[in-house]
């Protein structure tokens, strides 16, 4: 998928330092990241380069607020080139909030291998990865995959769920919903 440079902010440009650690730090950051963010494109890609560590606390209240913020919002949030020791910090404070990360490579304006990484009840696991199979579906489409008795209206609340987490993007046609991956081609992992 290519992005644009407005779609794209640096983490180590915005806040001024190679390490993140603690939740006042954290705090600080996400004001810095809030200003930025409100002037970017979407998707939002948040670049990791050059950060060589975000404690799990400062990631907390940092990168998890923008990643909220984006999804109350209906945008999908992209952390790119994450290391190793930030992404593991990142995914205990996901795990702590009940949040799914969307971590992706960034190599210039190309984005690949986008993973959903984070905690995801086993029904809207199951709902995930059926739309992420399907390509597009609405709720019917969903439910007569999945090849359970359950009421349509069941699966609309998952998949309306997984748009409010920023997984899933929704395009109505009438009367119908469809949803659809944030970025084409992306997968699930915990």
């Amino acid at each position: 998928m290519q992005v644009s440079e407005r779609n794209i902010l640096s983490l180590r440009a915005t806040v001024g330092a190679k390490t993140l650690a603690g939740a006042a730090a954290g705090r600080a950051a996400a004001a810095k990241l809030q200003t930025a963010t409100a002037t970017l494109e979407i998707p939002w890609v948040l670049a990791f380069d050059g950060i060589e560590l975000i404690t799990a606390s400062a990631f907390r209240e940092a990168v998890l607020s923008i990643v909220r913020w984006a999804a109350d919002d209906g945008r999908a949030c992209l952390l790119a080139n994450v290391n190793e020791v930030t992404c593991e910090e990142g995914l205990i404070a996901a795990a702590q909030a009940g949040s799914v990360l969307l971590f992706c490579k960034l190599e210039g304006l190309t984005i690949s291998n986008v993973v959903a990484r984070g905690p995801l009840d086993a029904k809207l696991e199951t709902t995930f990865g059926l739309v992420l199979k399907l390509g597009e579906a609405d709720a019917k489409a969903v439910s007569d995959a999945s090849g359970e008795d359950t009421v349509t209206t069941a699966w609309n609340n998952r998949l309306v769920a997984l748009t409010r987490m920023g997984l899933l993007t929704e395009r109505k046609l009438g009367k119908t919903k469809y949803y659809s991956a944030v970025v084409k081609g992306m997968s699930y992992g915990k």
